[in-house]
């Protein structure tokens, strides 16, 4: 039952695939060849097969691999054209929106055809050398940031907090009262592990105290905009920067792309000036507001804290993170 069902599937993404890649608006079968199936006027030669198989990627080729999966790739390749020549039949290719499509792939294709010949196949490369000096210029950016791992158990008042503080001070079991007093559930059952994090990541007050707190020490009770926390350091990592080498290929990657965005905004500027182009502000100015202040289609739902009148969403329960 599984192998008809995959057999199914693979069949349809194979329908599917022949199809894409496939100009939309070509029937030109290919007559050079050995002709292996007529569909009225036109033949499926052993030339198009070849040609349908060489395009297929390599995980999908291997379907068709020997004399079964040859039969299976003809049969794929019919049953592409018979549709293709039915959809013809009815008249779809005037719909207007299959014409609507026709050019709109036209366009992309032609888009991208042109900035490949210009822009992607310019020579555009980075040496390590680049890389370096660019790693050397920008060392604040491979700085990893003193972090600290701190479990921490939030309650509502500050009579409870202090409660909690000197029962814990005398030796009491922090993740046991934790997963039993801590009203940020997202972590109680942890303990109220909180993992590791940098300065910045949680509310000021909480910042202040947990970076203030040597490993294993615990905090007097804290207060946030959720309660009171009583938060204690379990692990600390210093500041340190990253070495070159572990980040030269990311370098290399991010120096590449802005290379070639360089050559295409000098590619584009040199084509622009052959076209009157002008933007007419006050029409764009009119367009923006009009957008921007146009009410939402019925039946759609603004996400949360968006809209004139929606509220602010509340913040995740005895999460202390801004």
């Amino acid at each position: 039952m599984k192998k008809q069902l995959l057999l199914v599937c693979v069949v349809g993404v194979l329908l599917t695939t022949l199809g894409c890649l496939k100009a939309p608006e070509d029937n030109v079968l290919k007559k050079g060849g050995t002709p292996i199936v007529k569909l009225g006027q036109e033949t499926i030669t052993s030339e198009q097969l070849q040609e349908e198989l060489a395009k297929l990627p390599p995980n999908i080729k291997a379907m068709f691999a020997g004399k079964d999966g040859l039969k299976r790739l003809v049969d794929e390749v019919k049953k592409r054209e018979v549709l293709y020549l039915e959809a013809k039949k009815v008249g779809l290719d005037k719909d207007p929106e299959f014409t609507k499509k026709i050019a709109e792939f036209k366009k992309i294709n032609l888009i991208n055809t042109l900035l490949q010949k210009n822009v992607q196949n310019a020579n555009v490369t980075v040496t390590p050398e680049e890389a370096k000096k660019y790693y050397d210029d920008n060392q604040k950016e491979f700085v990893m940031p003193e972090q600290v791992r701190a479990v921490h158990i939030l309650v509502k008042t500050e009579n409870e907090a202090k409660d909690l503080y000197d029962k814990l001070k005398k030796g009491g079991d922090f993740a046991a009262a934790a997963k039993s007093m801590s009203l940020d559930t997202s972590n109680a059952d942890k303990g109220g592990d909180l993992g590791f994090f940098s300065r910045g990541q949680m509310e000021p007050s909480f910042d202040d105290a947990v970076f203030k707190l040597k490993k294993g020490e615990l905090s007097t009770p804290v207060k946030t905009s959720f309660g009171y926390h009583i938060i204690k350091v379990v692990d600390t990592k210093e500041s340190k920067t990253t070495e070159f080498e572990s980040v030269k290929q990311m370098i290399i990657q991010y120096l590449t792309g802005e290379k070639q965005k360089k050559a295409f905004d000098t590619y584009y500027s040199s084509i622009e000036k052959n076209y009157s182009v002008n933007v007419d502000t006050k029409a764009l100015e009119d367009f923006v507001s009009k957008q921007t202040t146009a009410p939402p289609a019925p039946g759609a739902v603004p996400p949360p804290g968006h809209g004139a009148n929606a509220p602010a969403p509340p913040p995740p329960a005895g999460a202390p993170h801004k």
